[in-house]
């Protein structure tokens, strides 16, 4: 069985309330699980109204290359869509027996 996590390091420009923020963030999340079927979380406090946000998206398969390119296809989405506010981001694959 083979983890996938890709970490996405976004700057969102300043919005004005808490509310605008998640908007946004909750449209990224949810188009991303429509299509390819993995986990989205915001991984930053959102109690705080700043301009950085980091999403985690996992996936699960026994085909460690699956998983590969899921995860690169997941980038090429938020990269097509929000290629501007990317900052950084990290794929990383856990190898379980």
């Amino acid at each position: 069985m083979v983890v996938g996590i890709l970490m996405i390091d976004l700057m969102i420009p300043y919005q004005e309330t808490i509310k605008e923020r998640r908007n946004i963030i909750r449209s990224l999340k949810d188009m991303i699980r429509k299509k390819f079927n993995v986990s989205v979380s915001e991984v930053t406090d959102t109690e705080e109204v700043n301009s950085r946000a980091q999403l985690a998206v996992a996936a699960v398969s026994n085909d460690g290359s699956y998983i590969q390119s899921i995860l690169e296809n997941v980038y090429n989405l938020v990269d097509s869509f929000h290629g501007d506010k990317i900052i950084s981001y990290k794929t990383e694959l856990i190898q379980y027996e």
